[in-house]
Order: structure tokens, then C-alpha cells, then sequence
């Protein structure tokens, strides 16, 4: 049986996830999400945009709504390291 387990990579900006990240993920050949681009595409802003007009504390929380809202199989996903900060964002990476 092929795993359909998704791969998460969480790490600080310029860490390598991205470019780490695609390279796995070819050579798996599973897809690849970076949740960054995902929270920019959706709240069509920069990271630091979204810092800037509306604070840490709801950065986090976007970034939370947008991670919970991920259902993949076969992924290599990328997130920030402020992932760790919400409780139910990581306990959905590990689930899905």
C-alpha cells in the first residue's frame, strides 16, 4: 500500500522549507503546498502586510483558519514557524 500520509515541514522564513520542500516532494512525487502562499492568495496581502494592519495575534489566527481549511493527501506542506502557536492548526497537520 502506497502512503497517503502528508509530509509537514515547519521552520523559520528563508529556512530552505520551500525549496527543501518541492525538491521532496518530486522526489516522492506527492504535491507540495506552501501555506505562506496560501495566506497571502487568500487574504491578498503580504505576510507582512497582514502583521502591519492587523497585529500578531490575528496573523495568527489567519494563519490558523487557513491551515485548517487544508485537506490533502500525498503532500509536502510548508508552513511558518508561528504554526506552533495554534493548538488546533497543528493538530490538524498531524490528522489530515
Amino acid at each position: 500500500m502506497k502512503n497517503t500520509r502528508n509530509i509537514t515541514l515547519i521552520g523559520m522564513p528563508a529556512a530552505g522549507k520551500s525549496t527543501v520542500g518541492r525538491l521532496l516532494a518530486a522526489e516522492l512525487s506527492y504535491n507540495f503546498v506552501d501555506c505562506d502562499d496560501l495566506i497571502c492568495n487568500g487574504e491578498q496581502q503580504t505576510l507582512e502586510q497582514i502583521i502591519e494592519k492587523k497585529g500578531l495575534e490575528t496573523f495568527l489566527n489567519i494563519e490558523a483558519h487557513h491551515i485548517l481549511n487544508i485537506s490533502c493527501r500525498r503532500y509536502i506542506i510548508a508552513t511558518g514557524g508561528s504554526v506552533i502557536y495554534r493548538e488546533k492548526a497543528m493538530t490538524h497537520l498531524v490528522n489530515i
